[in-house]
């Protein structure tokens, strides 16, 4: 049975880009308009062999064409109608799938609106000194995050430019063991360049910092071995790779300097992951050791989130992997790092669903814990979720505690050595999840913090159930 595929304002999109008429592109197709017609309002699915047919025809990219993105609007504009200006207005999931599919166009203008008011709204409230819009929706890390996202978390120049420094340091060794010396020693080799790992009574709370007038790079004792190779790759990017950096910097139109200056920060860090572990070998180890995660580390010389972070930049066009996802949360809940792939989609508002089993990763540290979960849209997805090593902290002082999840669809969990008891994982039912409770659909939620959009919420006195909210199905 042939997959079905319903992205008709994408084959909209592009046919009214190129120029052509609906009979034009049904003639090149090899069908008739009013069948064209019908595709592009999502009346009939663009099967497989249609696509294969577009790709043939046409210069584009299969694979993203092929992926639906109405999951991530269908969650930004519930997130709209979330909002305390909207929360009047009783919208249902099944309105906002009708909005989404027959007109993805309006409902993306409607969100852009929601996002310009929001952007004046915050910097008023900013500008009153109330402090409540610091976490605003245009605030420079969540311009990053939209970036990053856009370009699917793949850089083709940093790749290229992180190649060609590798084979400048290591030559043609493939062993990443002796990479942080030879880095030193490349480094040496720029008169007036060095680096200096200095105790933390004199680095303090510092763990990298870049002398200008002395040329030095200093690194804390305190940074393990792939931490200090990633410090050491990102200070030598930001000073000897600024090409690639300011090209890319100015090509995704990023205006405010905070935001331009994280988003060089982010791509210093792309490139040195890249060297760390470059995109070719990597890719051949991952799929070659089924995503085995410990043992990607200890081949690559780099820690966990290191591998899990590099695991979601693998979208070259002709050489993908598996597109996970990628999330980063402190033992309170609140994000740090997110990327959304492979259809799961994050709130950009509050926390994430407390039935997701990276919140229970602080109860049993350094432990591999593996989910099976269903969204309420039917979607599947296999988890991973571990805690990061606690950074050094001064004593008596606490160090943050971060827990990491990598996730892909349920399907490319075939490929992962940590499904192979998956059988009986499939047997047993699969965790209820959400996005978020301001966008979840789970009614009997025990754990929901916040109710629904579009649901009218009752408290009756005489009655009590599991949870904080009575709601209307």
């Amino acid at each position: 049975m042939q997959e079905k595929i319903l992205v008709g304002h994408k084959l909209r999109r592009f046919r009214q880009s190129a120029g052509l008429s609906q009979t034009a592109m049904a003639e090149a197709l090899d069908i008739s308009p009013s069948y064209l017609n019908l595709l592009e309002h999502n009346q009939r699915p663009l099967t497989v062999a249609l696509l294969l047919k577009l790709g043939n025809s046409f210069d584009i990219d299969m694979k993203s064409f092929a992926e639906d993105d109405s999951p991530a609007l269908m969650t930004d504009l519930a997130e709209v109608f979330a909002d305390p200006l909207l929360s009047g207005e009783r919208v249902s999931r099944r309105e906002l799938q009708d909005l989404v599919t027959a007109a993805p166009s309006a409902a993306r203008g409607m969100l852009s609106l929601f996002q310009a008011y929001r952007k004046v709204r915050d910097q008023l409230e900013m500008n009153a000194g109330d402090g409540r819009g610091a976490g605003g929706v245009d605030n420079p890390v969540e311009r990053v995050r939209d970036v990053l996202q856009q370009a699917n978390n793949y850089f083709p120049e940093a790749e290229t430019a992180a190649d060609e420094f590798r084979q400048l340091v290591m030559g043609g060794a493939a062993d990443s063991g002796g990479l942080l010396e030879a880095l030193i020693k490349h480094t040496a080799g720029d008169p007036g360049l060095r680096v200096r790992i200095l105790p933390v009574n004199v680095m303090g709370t510092q763990l990298r910092r870049y002398d200008y007038h002395r040329r030095e790079i200093l690194l804390s004792e305190a940074l393990r071995r792939p931490q200090r190779i990633f410090h050491l790759l990102v200070q030598l990017a930001l000073i000897r790779q600024s090409g690639f950096i300011t090209d890319l910097t100015e090509s995704h139109g990023l205006e405010d300097d905070g935001a331009r200056s994280l988003f060089r920060t982010t791509l210093a860090g792309y490139f040195a992951a890249a060297v760390m572990m470059p995109y070719s070998s990597f890719l051949e180890a991952a799929r070659d050791l089924r995503y085995d995660l410990d043992l990607l580390g200890r081949r690559f010389g780099a820690s966990f989130e290191q591998v899990c972070h590099r695991l979601t930049s693998l979208n070259a066009p002709n050489a993908r992997g598996i597109p996970f996802f990628f999330l980063r949360v402190d033992d309170a809940g609140n994000i740090s790092k997110r990327l959304a792939a492979g259809g799961m989609q994050f709130a950009k508002n509050g926390g994430t669903c407390p039935r997701w089993d990276v919140h229970k990763a602080f109860r049993t540290p350094d432990r591999l814990l593996l989910q099976a979960a269903e969204l309420p849209n039917g979607q599947k997805f296999f988890t991973m979720a571990r805690t990061v090593p606690r950074p050094w902290s001064p004593a008596g002082e606490d160090a943050p505690e971060f827990a990491v999840a990598l996730g892909c669809e349920m399907h490319h969990a075939r490929d992962l050595v940590y499904a192979d008891d998956l059988e009986g994982t499939k047997r047993r039912q699969l965790d209820p999840i959400g996005i978020g409770c301001a966008v979840c659909e789970r009614m009997d939620c025990a754990q929901r913090a916040h109710p629904p959009v579009g649901h009218e919420v009752r408290f009756d006195g005489n009655s009590r159930r599991i949870g904080l909210y009575d709601l209307e199905g």
